[in-house]
């Protein structure tokens, strides 16, 4: 008797252990990808209204109908778990305030979206994206010193140093780049853009765009006006860079917390040694919201 109850509760348990057993098996196994190749962005504007094209897109952003596959180094391949027509949106990520860990998909270029894209399993399709800057966004002051009139004040705040256009090896490009010379008879450069410029308080995006080359520090930041107050507020401190760089400079926290009316663009650095001369080269400011 003892022997038949064995043989029944084994042919009931069997069933059971094959039913969990293939349940596992095909949790496994959730399909095959579909890879898409990413290549860098390219990047394009209207100069007169836009400035400079040069961008530094680090990373894609990826969404396929809506739901976010991840962010991914460029160039990339993507695996996707996907099959038939769908939605493949891809938004050009940048680092922010030149930090590697503070990467965003950046909020003033146009996502790069294909409404009927084929997702083929074990396939590979490659994709050069192209974006630009948003319709939306206000560019509210560019400085590309181009123009013999540079939009840069150095005597509002009363530095020593003065910032002039050169030419040569030392131009990021175009004809003309900005430079900042200290030395024993000029120790502090302290400069504002001679217009002050109304900016959204309320959180909308507010970024900054420059390119830099340094051999010596400098800060950027905003002055803050109001009726009964001027403040200088630092937001980031560059220090030396051999080759140029480009930056983008987030000032939506600074200026939402500010109760300020207008704003200028702030750029400082001193040298406290007679011995040390420093070099600061600069081009292609925006400053712009959305």
């Amino acid at each position: 008797m003892r022997k038949i109850v064995l043989q029944i509760f084994i042919v009931l348990l069997l069933p059971l252990l094959f039913l969990t057993s293939s349940c596992k098996e095909e949790n496994l196994k959730p399909g095959i990808p579909a890879y898409v190749h990413v290549e860098p962005f390219d990047f394009e504007t209207y100069y007169p209204n836009q400035g400079t094209d040069r961008q530094l897109i680090k990373d894609v952003w990826v969404f396929a109908d809506g739901a976010t596959i991840g962010v991914f180094e460029l160039p990339a391949n993507i695996p996707i778990l996907m099959e038939g027509i769908g939605e493949l949106r891809l938004e050009a990520g940048i680092e922010i305030n030149g930090i590697a860990t503070t990467r965003i998909n950046n909020p003033f270029f146009e996502p790069v979206v294909i409404d009927n894209f084929t997702f083929i399993p074990d396939s590979v399709v490659s994709i050069s994206p192209v974006t630009s800057y948003r319709e939306t966004n206000e560019f509210v002051w560019m400085e590309d010193f181009e123009d013999p009139s540079i939009s840069l004040d150095t005597s509002y705040l009363g530095g020593s140093a003065a910032i002039v256009r050169v030419q040569g090896a030392n131009v990021y490009e175009g004809n003309y780049s900005g430079k900042i010379t200290l030395d024993s008879l000029h120790q502090v450069f302290e400069a504002a853009t001679f217009d002050s410029y109304i900016l959204p308080v309320n959180g909308r995006p507010v970024l900054l765009e420059m390119n830099y080359k340094n051999d010596y520090f400098f800060s950027v930041g905003i002055i803050e006006q109001s009726t009964s107050q001027v403040i200088k507020t630092e937001v980031i401190v560059l220090y030396a860079r051999d080759d140029w760089n480009k930056i983008y400079i987030n000032l939506t926290d600074k200026v939402r917390a500010s109760s300020a009316s207008s704003f200028k663009i702030l750029i400082r650095t001193y040298i406290t040694d007679n011995d040390t001369e420093a070099n600061i080269f600069l081009d292609n400011f925006k400053l712009m919201y959305r």
